[in-house]
């Protein structure tokens, strides 16, 4: 991630540290890849090392961590949950949020963020990259549909 985009993310949990759920090391980030089946990107990689998992603007970011205020789930486990529901194409995704109307949002193996809207039945790309999602919440202009 651009050290900008570092920098905004450490302001915001320096304001509020229950906000995020601290580190993670690279070998459970690769195990919960091998897990998933997807690779997951390098600013993807970057935010749970550094963050665990976190709540940034209006969604929470699932990681390996949870800040105090997003319960017990994991990216692995909630990728799980939406993959044994049968919500297309999370076969494919590692998700990664959810937005305010339960709908799964994921990375894919290029790095793209995608919402699966189960009540358009549609399949949308929110940005082109991990980070980009993040700017997005950052600046309030993503809730993630």
């Amino acid at each position: 991630m651009k050290s900008k985009t570092i920098l905004r993310l450490n302001e915001q949990f320096n304001e509020s540290p229950i906000l995020f759920g601290g580190p993670v090391t690279s070998s459970e980030i690769d195990q919960a890849e091998k897990h998933i089946g997807v690779k997951f990107p390098l600013d993807y990689r970057e935010f749970i090392e550094l963050y665990g998992g976190a709540i940034v603007g209006s969604l929470p970011i699932i990681g390996l961590r949870q800040a105090e205020v997003m319960g017990d789930d994991t990216v692995v486990s909630v990728t799980d949950t939406f993959r044994v529901d049968k919500w297309y194409p999370t076969t494919e995704w590692a998700v990664i949020s959810v937005d305010l109307g339960g709908n799964p949002i994921g990375l894919n193996s290029k790095g793209e963020v995608w919402l699966s809207d189960h009540d358009f039945g549609e399949i949308i790309m929110i940005a082109p990259t991990f980070e980009d999602f993040l700017i997005q919440l950052l600046d309030g202009s993503s809730t993630g549909g």
